[in-house]
């Protein structure tokens, strides 16, 4: 006897945005974007606005918009709250050319990625404790993906917090208990990749606060 039950495969992620953006003829706001998806939808929204940042030198500006949305996202899935930005922010229009860079260079990365990400659940990943980590991630990457710095010097200070961002929300998209350790390798990279221009910075300014004051005679 033929069971009527069937298994429905979950559709690729890459024809879901590819979907969601043909939806939305209009200008594009995160809010009606949010509005128009499924349960999937909050991970897929947060994978767009990460997208426009793989290359290794971004469209200036785009990122202190888009950083904080991401953030803002994140931190209300940390504290199970509904996928909603501010008006503000979540009825912005957002820049047409986020549009164009989605639909052709974020695309063919979403269809290379998919190639391996599948559902291999562990028992742990679905664990609230772990959920509350992996959002708390994202938001920390958000969080660096906002920094207002320019790609050069700062070559790649959007594109490494934006593989974190994607890493992990595919992995907890698609509960793929493998690929979330490539998201965390991502985001250690990122994480040192700050933490190595940070102290650089630092060092730097330091030693022109200390040329500037002896030259002003206020230190030996």
């Amino acid at each position: 006897m033929q069971s009527d039950s069937t298994i429905v495969s979950p559709e690729p992620f890459s024809r879901s945005l590819g979907r969601l953006l043909a939806h939305e003829p209009g200008p594009l706001t995160a809010n009606r974007v949010l509005e128009g998806t499924d349960g999937r939808g909050l991970y897929l929204v947060m994978i767009i606005f990460s997208l426009p940042f793989i290359a290794w030198v971004s469209i200036p500006g785009m990122s202190t918009v888009l950083g904080p949305m991401v953030g803002i996202l994140a931190l209300r899935l940390a504290l199970g709250r509904r996928p909603r930005l501010p008006k503000f922010l979540g009825d912005r229009v957002l820049p047409p050319k986020l549009r164009n860079v989605i639909l052709t260079g974020g695309m063919k990365f979403c269809r290379q990625l998919e190639r391996v990400v599948r559902p291999r659940r562990t028992a742990w990943m679905s664990w609230r404790i772990a959920r509350l980590g992996h959002a708390l991630l994202i938001v920390f990457m958000a969080v660096l993906l906002a920094l207002p710095l320019p790609s050069p010097p700062f070559i790649g200070s959007n594109a490494l917090p934006s593989y974190g961002i994607i890493l992990v929300a595919v992995s907890m998209m698609e509960a793929d208990g493998v690929m979330i350790w490539f998201g965390y390798f991502a985001s250690l990279v990122a994480t040192l990749y700050f933490a190595i221009f940070g102290a650089l910075i630092v060092k730097h300014l330091g030693g022109w606060l200390h040329t500037i004051l002896n030259w002003l005679g206020i230190t030996a």
